[in-house]
C-alpha cells in the first residue's frame, strides 16, 4: 500500500509504503529525504516519534493512515 499526506511545509507530498509481500517499508519525508525499514513495527514506530498529524493539511489522514497500518493484514 502507498499513502501520499500533503504536507504543509512542502509542496512534495510525504510517502508512506507498507508492501507486506516484498517485505518493503519506508517513508518520505517533506524534505524529500527518505528512509527504509525491516518491519512494518519498526516503520510505525519512527512515524509515530516523527511525524504529528498538525503537519499535514489533512490531519485525520495520518490518523487514517495509521489505523491502516495497524491492520494485520497489511
Amino acid at each position: 500500500m502507498e499513502y501520499l499526506l500533503k504536507s504543509k511545509s512542502s509542496a512534495i507530498p510525504c510517502l508512506i509504503e507498507a508492501d507486506s509481500d516484498l517485505n518493503r517499508y519506508m517513508v518520505r519525508n517533506a524534505d524529500t529525504s527518505g528512509k527504509g525499514f525491516n518491519t512494518k513495527e519498526e516503520m510505525i514506530a519512527w512515524i509515530e516519534e516523527h511525524w504529528k498529524a498538525d503537519d499535514f493539511e489533512q490531519p485525520d489522514q495520518l490518523k487514517s493512515v495509521m489505523h491502516q497500518l495497524e491492520d494485520p493484514s497489511i
